[in-house]
């Protein structure tokens, strides 16, 4: 190889790395591939969570939920991008508007006194078994940090993950989409 095209190769590196460290992406992720996660913000998370209570002339008035929500089957539950690295359960920069928004709305006096189940969810890339364990990891990992940045109490958030076995009917099973973290409600205990 020449020194002429050594200089290129080493100023196509160096910019490729301006590219990721300015992105803020980790290197080994897909910049083009992955759209922006789309922030839901603390409002909507709490009128998703808060199950429909208002009762007239017996007709059930049920709470206006935002996208990412989903009330079927009577429990209350939002979907939430949070993303994470390829492969990781580390909570990625792009990670963090959502989570104070999750955060913010779990402290909220409308939903101080519930319990939640953080859900986690993988695409369907690698093995089923690695795909399980990844999602209890990541649903830990969004517990943790609601315990220790949001003083949540411990008692009130449980963890537990899917895999890739709940997959999202909109998209193909490999699709970063598949890659999330579902909130429920629990009910009250009786």
């Amino acid at each position: 190889m020449s020194h002429t095209e050594a200089a290129r190769r080493a100023a196509a590196v160096a910019r490729l790395a301006a590219v990721f460290i300015l992105s803020g992406a980790a290197p080994g992720t897909a910049l083009a591939d992955e759209p922006a996660p789309k922030v839901i913000d603390s409002q909507t998370i709490v009128r998703s969570l808060t199950p429909a209570t208002s009762v007239s002339r017996g007709f059930v008035v049920e709470a206006k939920v935002g996208a990412g929500a989903d009330t079927a089957g009577g429990g209350s539950k939002i979907n939430l991008d949070i993303r994470f690295g390829n492969d990781s359960d580390h909570l990625s920069q792009a990670a963090q508007g959502q989570l104070a928004a999750l955060g913010d709305a779990l402290s909220s006096a409308g939903l101080a006194n519930a319990k939640f189940m953080i859900a986690g969810h993988t695409s369907a890339t690698g093995s089923a078994e690695h795909n399980q364990h990844l999602s209890e990891a990541r649903a830990q990992a969004v517990r943790s940090y609601l315990i220790e940045h949001f003083g949540i109490p411990a008692g009130r958030i449980q963890a537990t993950g899917y895999g890739s076995s709940h997959p999202l009917p909109n998209f193909a099973p490999a699709a970063v989409q598949q890659r999330r973290v579902e909130i429920i409600r629990l009910p009250p205990a009786s």
